[in-house]
């Protein structure tokens, strides 16, 4: 079966977490089901550049200004077409259906998020994805989603019937192995890691005005903060400006290296997760894979991706969260219980059985 994946979408380092979701996807067909399936991929330098295990699977480039998105659009109609005739399906990773398209087609849909909280994208982003959602989800053959409360997010908000839908999550990558504490000059200081792009959804503000009611009673504690900037990146650095004026217990380090991240994952004491809105929330499962307890909000696809491997705070309680922490780094027999509990959990998203579950998908499009 030849596939062609259209990851035209991905700009490295700028688009989340799918960007990590569709590579994973199709690094664990390519060393897992490469006797089932002929894949192609479609994408720029940029893409294969950050992720060479893709460039053997290359089956065009697209050229030119790739950083303007409207320009990607048009290329993408423009490019896809003279690749899709010779598969027997394309995958469309972005999100969407471009203009131009060949059929059967999927498309993931990674989450919803333009239309349920709106506010926090621009009017352009929000009228392009009100027109570009329906008609994808009405003209695709199978709509792919990371976890099943997408998938009923577009069922309730779309009106898509459950059976053209499809929940594929994403594929483990390397377990984290620590390596990073004595980098940081950590010592022996209680570690919290939040790994967030500062993005309004991801509440930071909670997590900070939590840590500092944690520092109360546990007053070595040291809160480590990486990920890009996102659009809420001043309001974040005026909090940690406020709360703690000399850095002595919030360390924002910004975006790392994936090494970097993996190591702090494994080294750290827990892992804090209070995002308002996720599609998937990849380090928790990264963390759960590493063995690192992990504390998350109870919204959205968290409680799903979490069960009862970890623990679950309502969103913005700050009190909950402050005493959910300090009475969870005062209990080392329960955070070894959580560790053994998430890595077993994180086995469901193993390499092979993500590609197998991809694989049958594509099967049952293609029919």
């Amino acid at each position: 079966m030849r596939v062609l994946a259209n990851l035209s979408f991905v700009l490295p380092g700028e688009v989340g977490g799918s960007e990590e979701h569709s590579v994973r996807l199709l690094r664990s067909v390519i060393k897992h089901a490469a006797d089932e399936i002929e894949l192609g991929i479609v994408a720029h330098d940029r893409l294969f550049d950050a992720h060479q295990a893709l460039a053997p699977n290359s089956a065009a480039r697209i050229p030119g200004p790739v950083h303007r998105r409207m320009y990607r659009v048009a290329a993408e109609s423009m490019l896809l077409p003279r690749h899709t005739a010779t598969a027997d399906l394309t995958h469309h990773f972005g999100g969407r259906l471009p203009a131009r398209h060949t059929r059967p087609a999927v498309v993931t849909v990674h989450d919803i998020q333009p239309l349920d909280l709106a506010e926090n994208f621009s009017a352009a982003k929000r009228a392009f994805l009100a027109r570009s959602l329906p008609r994808t989800t009405e003209r695709c053959d199978l709509i792919l989603t990371p976890t099943q409360w997408v998938a009923d997010r577009i069922s309730e908000r779309l009106g898509v019937h459950p059976e053209r839908l499809r929940v594929v999550g994403p594929a483990l990558g390397r377990r984290p192995v620590p390596s990073e504490r004595d980098a940081y000059d950590f010592g022996d200081r209680p570690v919290v890691l939040f790994p967030s792009v500062t993005h309004p959804h991801k509440n930071h503000a909670t997590l900070i005005d939590a840590m500092v009611r944690v520092r109360h009673a546990v007053p070595d504690v040291v809160l480590v903060l990486t990920g890009g900037a996102g659009f809420a990146a001043n309001d974040v650095a005026a909090r940690i400006a406020e709360v703690d004026p000399d850095g002595s217990f919030i360390r924002h380090l910004g975006r790392i290296e994936e090494r970097e991240l993996m190591g702090l994952l494994a080294d750290a004491d827990l892992v804090a997760f209070p995002s308002r809105y996720e599609g998937f929330g990849l380090p928790v499962l990264e963390a759960m894979h590493g063995g690192t307890p992990v504390v998350a909000a109870d919204s959205t696809c968290l409680p799903e991706v979490v069960g009862d491997a970890g623990l679950l705070v309502d969103v913005d309680d700050v009190e909950a969260w402050a005493s959910t922490i300090v009475d969870l780094l005062g209990r080392p027999e329960q955070r070894a219980e959580m560790a053994a509990a998430g890595a077993v959990r994180a086995e469901r998203w193993a390499a092979p059985i993500a590609a197998a579950t991809l694989v049958e998908a594509w099967r049952d499009a293609a029919r």
